[in-house]
């Protein structure tokens, strides 16, 4: 979730471009196509639990200061309590905003809103348990229409970056944001206020080697600060990215809704249903 080049996203980079005449943009050539498609692919693997698989242990030693644990304490049982209820949430990254519902029996949907080399596009998902998936893009391709929701068949997908974004269950990275912070104090009014390691990439991370050596040991204490609502539970996210070089200081958020609700996942009109073609799989696993 934090701001990146193409070149990768949460620490991750990848050697593979897509070519072909479906990758391109009209009049805006083949070089904008790649790059509005490089940063589709690595901004839903950044927003959709890229960090997950890293090792979840904090470098800071664990305080004495009852505040301190209990500021640890909470956000951890905050974090973990999101696994069992339904909630919707807003992701404000750098490159766009990633907006979905999330409920534990298998329905999901997201919608991530981007900007790449001026070029507005989105990406939409949706899952609805029992094999029922639908994908939808504005990314102008040849065999794949902006209109039209593609029901795919999930063994046919091999690469799950983009899917990710839907099918994920822990889309925000709640568990892995919890085991990264390293001072975590809880205040009054149900704040915490700490410390989180930027360094470590996926999401909520910074991959930017050359801001990372700018920042030097700041990257691995920035500051957050995170509110929890009257039952203890997440409401929002706030970390602060300090500014280096010709990058201004900025903020990454995620903001949490209607925990405990069911949620309202909007199915698909059967006439803006079509099933997935070639250029549908193609997209999702290049």
């Amino acid at each position: 979730m934090a701001r990146e080049s193409a070149a990768g996203v949460g620490g991750r980079r990848f050697g593979r471009r897509g070519s072909g005449p479906w990758w391109r943009f009209g009049g805006r050539g083949k070089a904008v196509a790649e790059v509005v498609v490089t940063v589709l692919v690595l901004l839903v693997l950044a927003g959709c639990g890229g960090g997950a698989d890293q090792d979840r242990s904090t470098s800071a030693a664990a305080s004495a200061d009852p505040a301190v644990k209990a500021g640890k304490d909470a956000l951890a049982a905050a974090a973990k309590s999101l696994q069992t209820v339904a909630y919707g949430y807003t992701m404000k990254i750098d490159n766009g905003t990633v907006t979905g519902v999330v409920d534990p029996a298998g329905k999901r949907q997201a919608r991530l809103d981007s900007v790449a080399s001026g070029v507005k596009f989105s990406l939409e998902g949706i899952v609805l348990g029992g094999g029922e998936r639908y994908f939808r893009t504005s990314i102008p391709a040849a065999g794949v229409s902006a209109k039209k929701w593609y029901r795919f068949d999930r063994t046919k997908v091999t690469h799950t970056e983009i899917i990710g974004l839907f099918e994920t269950n822990d889309p925000t990275s709640s568990q892995d944001f919890a085991a990264r912070v390293g001072q975590a104090r809880l205040e009054d009014g149900g704040k915490i206020i700490g410390t989180y390691d930027l360094t470590r990439g996926g999401d909520l991370g910074l991959a930017d080697q050359a801001g990372l050596a700018t920042l030097g040991e700041r990257a691995k204490a920035v500051p957050f600060v995170v509110t929890l609502d009257a039952q203890g539970r997440l409401a929002s996210v706030r970390v602060t990215v300090p500014a280096y070089g010709s990058t201004a200081e900025r903020t990454l958020a995620v903001d949490y809704r209607d925990q405990g609700k069911p949620v309202q996942v909007t199915v698909p009109k059967a006439a803006d249903v079509a099933p997935a073609n070639a250029a549908v799989y193609n997209l999702l696993n290049n």
